[in-house]
């Protein structure tokens, strides 16, 4: 008998088992991969417009952990990401995932469903996607390999502290490394780069929202992470000694909604919102307070159950009632929320009619809305909508590991200060303007700006031929500041290199040509190729007749409302190159396309509903079947009550809200000038609106007032906004002597100021989000802080953060700010006093 030899065994095995020689499955619930593979049939018919850039990667030598993973992230996508970016970028993410799972000790603890929701997708939020997976695991290897899950956790959060710190910014959510390059961001942008860290070295990790606080003005967002079996919470890019610490404790527990958006069909154990074929929104709420479930009940005109009607959980905030949740009735007229325990505006829409009912959740069940309202109704009401209450909270932290967690945030704002002092300086700028023969104080302006970003936009302007060079500053200028920081020098040259004025005014030129910023898009490259797509014939008769444009879109984008859920744009050539969109995504496509063709267009900054300038003024692009190409408008004239004590301001005090499918919508006037004045006049749709106005009070109460009223052309409207006034007397006012807390706080004698009416004392914690948010609302206003005719009080922890502080920041501060170190001292004044307020009623 012949021997075979043991490489003839080993081959012969080989070829017995592929499945060995291609790996372990990834989704290893056969169930579970026959979903994956029905959604991602359905992507692939929607994707057809990028099959070959999207799907050829599946023709590489992939294992079957690679090719399920990319089956996975592909079947659930949002269009965006279908649209702007190509397999091969997808599947070195996979790898880089793979990767960090099989290099940190914790890798191949994670349960296979909380790997692929919350470690394998690359989109946190609405971000633009870029290489942060593999660039952050190859910086953060090192640092993390040999500590615990929840060491490394706490690790990377303090790694992402050194990088980025808090400072408000515009909506457009930063990419990772824009944030890293840039070093601040808003909560969202903080908390999508933090995930992002953390899920590149395989700790799954989530975006947190509160959408809207209920006590306050505002919203935050945060992270979650998975350690050994439960969720924990962290404050992104705010070290804490230990996980479930934040500054945000004691407010979440009045908050009326924690949410996140997890990619794919999540089966978890949460409270669902929104269960939709490609994502889940899961209510988390119950990880932070006490919550109670609530029901509505929808009746028709007839008092029956409403089958299929919309409902809205709505919460008072930035003087607007905005959407929690909807969620549509069954056949018994009712659905639910689970939610805390202050008070909602429900509101529920059918067929154009309407009803809507406060609720307080703490004594009530099931709340009746009877759909009996129509718009045209002229109708006045007040609401006092109540937050949840105050609660205490625990897990305090010892003194000295709160000293030592400090010490280190200190160091770590030195370490990003150091990278900050890396940017270019005025004095190397105005050596650059010379030779660059630009304006010394504007190309300073700029670079300075762009942060590091800032040799970007020297390549831009060094590289720029001369006949150009006279749009360069116009164009910078009709960027945001953030555009500045991760604009690419492509973007810039492809926006400046077709821009042609064929005889508009300057600013209508500048604006609404030359910017190649529609809305909150990521600025990708799209002039040039559009030159290309588009050929002379039709680029000269769309000039003549924008209305071609919009009849080209609508025969050849297809539209779906629901699948780009990450709600982060398609960039105007991702759109083209797919063919399908989002409405919004449409529209920005829309005015992209517009603009390379020398048309001016832009979104009406109100509605947001795309227009095109032809014959000297606005007209509306009307994409929606059976729509009209002009809307008729009409004046709404607001003013001022004369027994406000103070002007009315937009999205603080009140805003103005359009009807529409069922719903009041806010219009945009943030921004608007016109609105800073009262009486003025704004044009409008013609319509049916509400006016909202609200007074917060101490507390955290609202009192609210609605308004509901019709606009129609050629009869103008006039509405008084009027603040409601606390009908008693502040309650649990604390009541000190000023002396003693002057000398309490060492500042008797510094705050003996003349003229002084009074004191306003903040006790500050360097490093955290409030106090980062109360610096840069006072660097923003040093003008009129420093007009306030008494004393401001900075009360720092100890005289070296105090130190520290005044250092970075006090060169930006009104000269009537004072500062003291006497943290405890002082704060433990106003607690006993508090204390004994409360003890004599």
């Amino acid at each position: 008998m012949k021997r075979i030899s043991p490489f003839i065994l080993m081959l012969l095995a080989l070829l017995a088992f592929p499945s060995c020689r291609k790996g372990e499955h990834f989704i290893t619930d056969k169930n579970y991969r026959k979903k994956v593979e029905m959604q991602l049939k359905i992507q692939e018919v929607l994707a057809e417009g990028r099959k070959d850039k999207l799907f050829s990667v599946f023709n590489k030598d992939l294992t079957l952990t690679e090719k399920e993973a990319l089956e996975f992230l592909y079947a659930y996508m949002p269009l965006s990401d279908l649209a702007d970016y190509d397999g091969d970028f997808f599947l070195k993410n996979v790898r880089a995932s793979l990767e960090a799972r099989d290099t940190f000790s914790w890798g191949r603890k994670v349960p296979e469903e909380i790997f692929r929701h919350f470690v394998l997708p690359v989109r946190v939020n609405n971000e633009n996607l870029d290489s942060s997976r593999w660039v952050f695991f190859h910086e953060l290897k090192d640092r993390v390999r040999k500590l615990s899950m929840k060491e490394a956790a706490l690790e990377v959060n303090h790694w992402c502290h050194e990088k980025v710190t808090y400072r408000g910014t515009d909506i457009r959510t930063s990419s990772p490394l824009a944030a890293v390059m840039t070093a601040y961001g808003r909560c969202g942008e903080e908390s999508t780069f933090t995930t992002a860290a953390l899920r590149a070295v395989g700790i799954p990790a989530r975006q947190c929202y509160t959408p809207r606080w209920a006590h306050t003005d505002d919203n935050h967002a945060w992270v979650e992470v998975w350690i050994e079996g439960k969720w924990h919470y962290l404050g992104a890019c705010e070290p804490e000694p230990d996980l479930d610490q934040a500054w945000f404790t004691g407010p979440v527990k009045r908050a009326m909604l924690v949410n996140t958006n997890v990619f794919g069909d999540y089966e978890g154990p949460e409270d669902v919102l929104i269960k939709d074929p490609r994502y889940t929104r899961i209510n988390i709420l119950p990880n932070y307070t006490d919550t109670r479930r609530v029901f509505v009940k929808v009746l028709d005109e007839a008092g029956k159950p409403a089958d299929s009607a919309k409902v809205e959980f709505q919460l008072y905030n930035y003087a607007e009632f905005y959407t929690l949740t909807q969620c549509i009735t069954g056949r018994d007229g009712l659905c639910s929320f689970l939610t805390g325990y202050g008070d909602l505006l429900t509101w529920a829409a059918k067929k154009g009619k309407y009803g809507f009912r406060k609720i307080s959740v703490g004594n009530t069940d099931t709340v009746l809305i009877s759909l009996t309202q129509r718009p045209g109704t002229d109708l006045s009401l007040t609401l006092d909508l109540v937050p949840p209450p105050e609660k205490k909270t625990g897990n305090t932290v010892s003194d000295s590991l709160r000293k030592a967690n400090n010490e280190r945030l200190a160091f770590e704002d030195r370490l990003r200060g150091d990278y900050e002092s890396t940017f270019i300086d005025s004095s190397k700028t105005f050596r650059l303007a010379s030779n660059l023969k630009l304006n010394a104080d504007t190309l300073w302006h700029f670079l300075h700006l762009s942060r590091g970003n800032w040799r970007t936009i020297l390549q831009f302007l060094t590289d720029l031929p001369e006949e150009k060079k006279s749009l360069a500053f116009p164009l910078l200028s009709v960027l945001a500041e953030k555009d500045l920081h991760d604009i690419t020098p492509e973007a810039l040259t492809d926006a400046i290199g077709f821009a042609e004025n064929a005889g508009y005014a300057k600013e209508l030129f500048f604006e609404n040509v030359l910017n190649p910023r529609v809305d909150n898009e990521w600025i990708r490259p799209c002039r040039g190729f559009f030159r290309e797509e588009f050929k002379a014939d039709f680029r000269k008769d769309a000039t003549a007749d924008p209305g071609m444009v919009v009849n080209w879109i609508r025969q050849n984008i297809r539209i779906d409302p629901a699948a780009n859920w990450g709600r982060a744009p398609l960039t105007p050539r991702g759109a083209y190159e797919l063919k399908a969109a989002d409405p919004h995504s449409r529209d920005l496509l829309f005015v992209a396309l517009c603009r390379s063709l020398g048309i001016p267009a832009r979104l009406e900054p109100a509605t947001m509903v795309p227009h095109y300038w032809q014959k000297g003024s606005w007209k509306e692009a009307a994409f929606e079947a059976g729509k009209g190409p002009e809307s008729a408008e009409g004046d709404l004239t607001l003013q001022n009550d004369p027994a406000n004590d103070r002007t009315p301001e937009y999205y603080t005090h009140f805003t103005v809200e359009r009807f529409s499918e069922g719903f009041f919508r806010s219009l945009d006037y943030e921004d608007d000038p016109s609105l800073r004045k009262f009486p003025c006049t704004i044009r409008v749709p013609a319509g049916y609106y509400l006016l909202v106005t609200g007074n917060r009070i101490q507390g955290g109460t609202v009192l609210a007032g609605l308004e509901f009223f019709t606009v129609a052309p050629g009869k103008p409207v006039a509405e008084d906004i009027r603040l409601r006034k606390d009908p008693l007397p502040a309650q649990g006012n604390v009541r000190i002597s000023m002396d003693e807390f002057l000398t309490a706080s060492g500042l008797k004698q510094a705050c003996s100021l003349p003229g002084g009416k009074g004191t306003i004392a903040a006790w500050l914690e360097p490093g955290k989000e409030p106090t980062r948010h109360l610096v840069a609302e006072m660097k923003s206003k040093k003008a009129e802080f420093g007009k306030f005719q008494g004393t401001l009080v900075f009360i720092l922890p100890d005289a070296a953060s105090l130190g520290e502080f005044r250092k970075a920041n006090g060169a930006d501060f009104p000269g009537n700010l004072r500062y003291s170190s006497n943290f405890n001292g002082s704060l433990e004044m106003i607690l006993k006093a508090r204390h004994e307020t409360k003890a004599n009623g």
